[in-house]
């Protein structure tokens, strides 16, 4: 185990956590910067540390997130983070389990 303290971090993305089912991720994003439109096969988080995010889905939903605020959301929905400020973020993501398909 570790303690880490998200305000002293200084790199603007590290994996903080990650093992085969989900994987923790700090960003700082500077003003205007953020990620792409993208998705992930499964379910996420997003908590806001400090600053204040956009985020769109392809289904329509925005959501402007600021300090202390925390988003779950189906990942598979392709989505985008764009920061209004400068900006400190945790990401989860939860992978989905494997379907096994038995052959009859």
């Amino acid at each position: 185990m570790k303690v880490l303290n998200i305000n002293n971090m200084e790199l603007s993305r590290e994996i903080i956590a990650e093992n085969d089912r989900f994987k923790t991720v700090y960003f700082k994003f500077e003003k205007g910067k953020g990620l792409a439109k993208h998705k992930h096969n499964g379910n996420a988080t997003i908590q806001v540390i400090s600053g204040e995010v956009n985020m769109e889905f392809a289904n329509g939903n925005k959501f402007n997130l600021s300090t202390g605020d925390f988003l779950s959301f189906d990942a598979r929905i392709e989505h985008n983070v764009i920061a209004n400020i400068e900006s400190k973020v945790l990401v989860t993501i939860a992978k989905a389990p494997l379907i096994k398909i038995l052959k009859r």
